[in-house]
């Protein structure tokens, strides 16, 4: 999630989702763009046909570049070229500006930045724009007409805007339209960014990412490292000013020997990170010593050195914060196997043995009391909640409700975007990855489970079925991608995407599909380009 932070933080000065699952239940308009939340968000798209079956005149509008379940529910489909987000956002906000759309009044008593990010959208005829998108006129225009009307739009948007080299110019484009026309509140709409993972709203609170610190602080502020310092009892100047390492730099790292250890908790990075084999190369060196600390065997816990048993879910207490800011209470429903620890446990038990104070907490409340007094006059601020019956919305159901931004100006920030729309070599196709709908990311647990594997229980290749009848294939037929990474088999199923686009999921594995996405990382949130590779189709 790390490009949507950097642009909530860029257009708002903070992190936080601005709206509420409320706004889904009176939308008048309900955009999804780089999601299909269809298969990842299932109850939030229950919703939304809820409110679809309620109220027949909503408009479903889906943005991708594959006709996905959430599409084929959909009342417009508009199956864009991978890549050409920004040119589209951008040709959407010049044409809503041409043709009267944008909310003055909004623009210029709360927003700063417009005239410059309103020049660069207008770099490029309109036409010439939407065409270089695959897109047709009549369908763009319906979304001109709409943003420019008082219809309530509410925008939901994740991984195919987040995990890409121009994911946070994508969260800035598609946040810029909403901006533009006076959509943050609850009557015109607002932009909605879904959460992709379990907690990951919790984890931005507490600062996991490589730049964080509890309370949406940061690293690189010296009052954010004097307020942390103080209340850990540090040090003046004992936090280190310098942004973390990421996680792709740390395999460059091991592989010219200045890591020597690392510690993995609770993901697979072995099949989740871009280059699969140089992840390999660099989690098998000889040099490395690896720990993982995980509630069940993966392919990254089978290359360890050392295996930390952690409980999982149901097994432990703490607390989970949902897209809407939503803070509950978690509590365990079973015992947990003996010999596994709860996370927090592992963690302070390693930090006592290496001499660190201040990690000798009872219970998780301690630790939940100690992190919510940093939290205290921050966006995010929960310093008044206790922890026995925590069930709280920090920030109230919508942010930002007195159009006063959490910027230093206090106005909401539009960005100038770069339109892109990479162009393919005649032999080449797009490769778009993602899960499935039953299984979950590296399907360590899900993939154990029969019912769940009923006809997902190996990876395919989704093409149109024009294209491959073009290379005498037939559904069920096996196929060959590859790039200069690596090649991979996988059997033929049809599908309905943009020219030239291909579809695998990426968790099984025995077929990793990662294997042919490289390590490409996005300029400003430093997160990697998951989501797409170009790759040659051949027949073995």
């Amino acid at each position: 999630m790390a490009s949507a932070v950097v642009a909530h933080k860029m257009a708002f000065g903070s992190d936080g989702a601005v709206g509420n699952y409320a706004d889904i239940d009176d939308a008048e308009v309900i955009l999804i763009s780089g999601s299909n939340p269809a298969w990842a968000h299932p109850i939030i798209f229950r919703r939304i046909l809820a409110r679809k079956k309620s109220h027949p005149e909503t408009k479903i509008i889906v943005i991708d570049p594959i006709r996905t379940e959430s599409a084929e529910k959909s009342d417009l489909w508009l199956g864009l070229h991978s890549g050409s987000d920004t040119m589209l956002y951008n040709a959407l906000l010049a044409e809503i500006d041409r043709r009267g759309g944008c909310d003055n009044d909004f623009i210029s008593h709360s927003c700063e930045g417009f005239d410059q990010t309103l020049e660069a959208a207008q770099a490029m005829p309109y036409h010439e724009a939407i065409e270089l998108c695959g897109l047709s006129i009549d369908d763009t225009d319906i979304l001109v007409d709409l943003f420019s009307s008082d219809k309530k739009i509410v925008g939901l948007w994740c991984q195919g805007l987040n995990q890409a080299v121009d994911g946070v110019m994508r969260n800035l484009g598609f946040i810029n339209l909403f901006l533009a026309t006076g959509r943050i509140n609850t009557l015109k709409g607002l932009p909605f960014s879904l959460t992709g993972q379990p907690n990951a709203m919790g984890g931005r609170e507490v600062g996991y990412l490589s730049n964080g610190l509890p309370g949406y602080r940061d690293v690189r502020n010296p009052q954010d490292r004097i307020t942390c310092e103080r209340h850990w009892n540090l040090s003046s100047d004992a936090i280190s000013p310098e942004v973390g390492m990421t996680i792709t730099d740390a395999i460059d790292a091991i592989l010219e020997n200045r890591i020597n250890l690392l510690w993995v908790a609770c993901t697979n990075p072995l099949l989740t990170l871009p280059d699969v084999e140089k992840t390999r190369k660099a989690l098998m060196s000889e040099d490395l010593f690896l720990v993982v600390q995980d509630c069940a065997m993966s392919e990254t816990a089978s290359l360890a050195n050392l295996i930390l048993p952690s409980t999982s879910w149901g097994e432990k207490e703490g607390s989970m914060t949902n897209s809407e800011r939503f803070i509950k209470r978690v509590r365990a429903f079973k015992s947990a196997p003996i010999g596994a620890k709860n996370d927090s446990e592992i963690v302070c038990s390693v930090a006592k043995k290496l001499g660190f104070s201040g990690f000798d907490f009872a219970d998780t409340a301690e630790i939940y009391d100690e992190y919510k007094q940093l939290t205290k006059d921050r966006l995010c601020d929960q310093s008044t909640q206790e922890y026995e019956n925590l069930s709280y919305q920090w920030g109230g159901e919508r942010l930002y409700t007195d159009e006063i931004f959490a910027t230093a100006s206090h106005k909401a920030q539009f960005h100038p975007i770069l339109s892109s729309a990479p162009q393919l070599h005649e032999d080449e196709f797009v490769l778009l990855t993602g899960r499935t709908k039953k299984q979950w990311h590296t399907m360590t647990r899900t993939g154990e489970v029969a019912e769940l594997l009923k006809d997902e229980e190996e990876a395919y290749l989704l093409i149109n079925e024009s294209e491959a009848n073009e290379k005498a294939l037939k559904e069920g037929d096996i196929a060959v991608i590859s790039n200069n990474l690596g090649s991979l088999e996988l059997p033929i199923r049809f599908g309905i995407l943009a020219p030239h686009h291909l579809f695998a999921p990426f968790g099984y594995p025995k077929t990793p599909v990662n294997t042919l996405v490289p390590i490409i990382n996005d300029p400003f949130s430093f997160q990697s380009a998951l989501k797409s590779a170009r790759v040659r189709l051949e027949i073995p």
